[in-house]
């Protein structure tokens, strides 16, 4: 795997305070691979090996047992935004230099750290490397909290969902249903996922519902509406489910409509629009196909408002993180002119 030095194109030498700074905005990610950073992060990699080599001394070697026991702890506090185990950390950092073994693998110590680290690591130590990450991780959580609880805020004042239309029997039932979709899709937002939520429900009770959990749970199914769908069949039993209406914020997408044929949805309500992979009338309608043998009856544009801002209010701050270091270069973080 090389040696501890850094490419030709050696980075610029960093303060302690830099060191701390990019720890700290790297603290707020999580299930970052060593092998994936070594090609596109190779920088923030060799920071964070370097943070964990600061938990092993200089000059008195340590044993297996306890170099383990070491990046363990580094892994538990500092180094947690990491998708790996002890083992391997240990391995990579001996393979690139960061620590220094002994032939017969019985001492570990610290290595070389490239240049360009280490004016800054002679300033550092495991503890202080630790308090920082942890008051970026409190600080994140602390941000995703107040954010929760002012959409909540928000999502609890009256809703008048009739626009400029006349009065309909459905209007008030729709708007509550897709407020609890919101909350659903607000769950989405508080893991990562693009903030889309769905319900289902029959005879006015709701029987399922679910949000966006494509990364979460590496599956490119795993919409909210395939989400709540799965829950309902499951709970009556039937992957047919007639009678029911199914509730999403968003638009559906051509898999999503299809499903929703496949399930005999009676009716289908959803708030905003899609204009990149709608399937009700943006981009196609499916549901518009005279030979399909099952014709679910579509509403479209309830609290769509609401359902739009919080897409909008998602992918603006993905933005802004990306802007700070936060997340990756190749994030999902939508087009500009959607906020």
């Amino acid at each position: 795997m090389g040696s501890g030095s850094t490419p030709a194109d050696s980075p610029q030498a960093i303060t302690a305070e830099d060191w701390l700074q990019r720890l700290a905005e790297l603290s707020r990610r999580q299930g970052l691979a060593i092998g994936a950073m070594l090609g596109a992060a190779r920088r923030d990699l060799d920071l964070l090996l370097a943070s964990a080599a600061l938990h092993l001394p200089v000059d008195a070697g340590l044993s297996e047992r306890e170099a383990s026991e070491r990046l363990r702890e580094f892994l538990a506090s500092t180094g947690a935004m990491l998708d790996t185990d002890h083992a391997e950390l240990r391995r990579w950092l001996v393979d690139l230099g960061f620590v220094a073994r002994s032939d017969r693998g019985s001492d570990y110590r610290r290595g070389v750290l490239p240049g360009w680290l280490q004016q800054a690591a002679d300033q550092l130590d495991a503890r202080q490397l630790s308090e920082v990450a942890a008051q970026a991780r409190a600080a994140h959580d602390d941000d995703r909290q107040a954010r929760k609880q002012a959409w909540l805020a928000r999502a609890a004042q009256p809703t008048d969902a009739r626009g400029d239309a006349p009065p309909q029997a459905s209007t008030g039932a729709d708007a509550m249903f897709m407020a609890q979709a919101l909350d659903q899709a607000h769950n989405g937002w508080v893991v990562g996922e693009v903030p889309v939520g769905a319900v289902i429900v029959r005879d006015g009770q709701v029987l399922a519902s679910g949000f966006n959990q494509p990364i979460a749970s590496h599956d490119p199914t795993a919409h909210a509406e395939i989400q709540a769908m799965r829950a309902a069949a499951t709970l009556l039993g039937n992957y047919r489910l007639p009678g029911c209406t199914l509730y999403v914020t968003l638009e559906p997408c051509a898999m999503c409509a299809g499903a929703i044929q496949q399930a005999r949805i009676a009716r289908l309500v959803y708030g905003a629009r899609d204009p990149k992979t709608g399937a009700c009338g943006s981009v196609v309608d499916l549901f518009a196909e005279a030979k399909l043998n099952h014709h679910t009856v579509v509403s479209g544009g309830v609290l769509a408002d609401r359902c739009g801002n919080l897409l909008s209010e998602f992918f603006a701050e993905r933005r802004a993180l990306r802007r700070t270091g936060a997340l990756p270069p190749d994030a999902e973080v939508g087009d500009e002119g959607e906020d």
